[in-house]
């Protein structure tokens, strides 16, 4: 009756059987378990969608492709910033304690490219960010 209100008539009045009727209850508490069980779990990982979904400005399968959608951007922003940051920084550990800094001659520098005190500055605090993020997560 909870899951088929709309059938009890039918099988009182003996329009459809019983089973029918419990076999469509059961397909019917199945979908709103399955939702409710996506809900939720939509709520743990993201629940501003979730909230999207409760309030009716978006379906639970939109929720979900757009979910999905922020998960695989979030994959290709941290392929971007690993392969950046293994390009950038061991190359920048072996010039240190060599003559590269004092050999470098600002006229030869590539248009747009040119290091600057403020470009030095903005890398040390980059290198001082990176390491407090490694010390975080406890990387090596």
């Amino acid at each position: 009756m909870r899951h088929a209100p709309d059938l009890v008539d039918p099988v009182i009045n003996g329009a459809m059987g019983l089973d029918e009727a419990y076999d469509v209850a059961r397909e019917n508490k199945a979908k709103a378990n399955s939702a409710e069980v996506q809900l939720a779990r939509l709520r743990e990982e993201d629940p501003q969608l979730a909230d999207r979904v409760t309030e009716g400005d978006l379906s639970l399968q939109g929720a979900w492709a757009e979910r999905r959608a922020r998960v695989e951007e979030e994959k290709r922003q941290r392929r971007v910033a690993t392969q950046l940051l293994c390009e950038t920084l061991p190359s920048l550990a072996q010039v240190r304690g060599t003559r590269t800094f004092a050999l470098y001659d600002p006229d030869l520098a590539p248009p747009g490219r040119a290091v600057t005190r403020e470009v030095i500055e903005h890398a040390a605090s980059a290198l001082a960010e990176a390491a407090s993020v490694w010390v975080e997560r406890d990387l090596p």
